[in-house]
């Protein structure tokens, strides 16, 4: 999250003038790459390799409401009990982070990851607006449901950022089940819990209007089906607070929350723990 490290930087100088305001929006916070880049599936299919697992990749390309081109993969598993549509952290790629798929063929999963606009394989547009990624992560969904032709249960799983987009398509599409991984409550809190504590009483914080709207806590009070937060025990950059706060706010009649002992931000689909509880929660639906 280079975001994070600009915050800190401003902080530090913050602290230096005795007064740092930070004005965090779409463009700051949101990660987008200097340019578009080939997709590169070689992490996955060697972290398949070393898992002895079989897989099928078949690369996706959409084109969304602007003309954006938006690339991504299905990776497919022999004898899935699960679709998931997954939902990226901020500055994550399928090109950079790709091996994590390998983890969901222990479930086994079929999924579908793109990357989002401006970033890894996908075009990136003359000015980023969140609505315009809510607006592609139904688009995703909607793909899913196209492409996926089968009567497993669609399930959306959403990493950190991921999960604020995955937590908005919850609400405006009818998926089977929303897992919240490594979840962010809104930006404000992320923002908050990333300022070290020092630098608070010198720091002021304007948030964008967009970025206030992508807020988990308004928009699980509305989701009603089955909900699973995973967060890591070690987890600084959404901490077991974040996850145990949207789990008693939520209204949903089938919810768990799965602390993983141990382990930190995004590293919660690398444990038998977590998968054992993935095929718990799909067994339900």
């Amino acid at each position: 999250m280079n975001w994070i490290l600009r915050l800190l930087s401003i902080s530090t100088v913050g602290l230096i003038l005795c007064s740092c305001a930070l004005d965090v929006s779409p463009k700051s916070f949101i990660h987008q790459d200097s340019e578009t880049k080939e997709l590169d599936t070689t992490a996955l299919l060697q972290a398949v390799n070393r898992a002895e697992a079989k897989i099928s990749l078949t690369p996706v390309s959409l084109t969304n409401a602007q003309g954006i081109l938006l690339s991504g993969v299905i990776a497919s598993y022999p004898e899935p009990i699960v679709n998931i549509v997954f939902y990226a952290a901020n500055g994550m790629t399928i090109n950079n982070a790709s091996a994590l798929l390998a983890h969901f063929s222990r479930i086994p999963a079929n999924i579908l990851w793109v990357d989002y606009q401006g970033t890894g394989a996908s075009e990136k547009a003359k000015k980023l607006q969140v609505a315009h990624l809510q607006a592609d992560a139904l688009q995703v969904f909607d793909y899913a449901s196209k492409v996926f032709e089968n009567n497993l249960p669609v399930v959306l799983h959403g990493l950190s950022m991921g999960s604020l987009l995955a937590t908005y398509v919850a609400q405006n599409r009818s998926a089977d089940g929303l897992v919240l991984d490594g979840a962010i409550g809104s930006v404000p809190d992320l923002v908050g819990n990333v300022v070290p504590p020092w630098s608070k009483p010198f720091t002021s914080v304007k948030i964008h209007p967009d970025l206030l709207k992508m807020n988990n806590v308004t928009m699980l009070s509305t989701y009603t089906g089955p909900l699973m937060l995973l967060v890591g025990e070690k987890d600084k950059k959404t901490p077991l607070v974040l996850s145990e706060s949207l789990f008693a706010q939520s209204p949903s009649s089938k919810k768990e929350l799965v602390v993983v002992p141990g382990a930190t931000h995004g590293n919660n689909m690398k444990t038998p723990l977590v998968v054992d509880q993935y095929r718990r929660f799909v067994a339900g639906l």
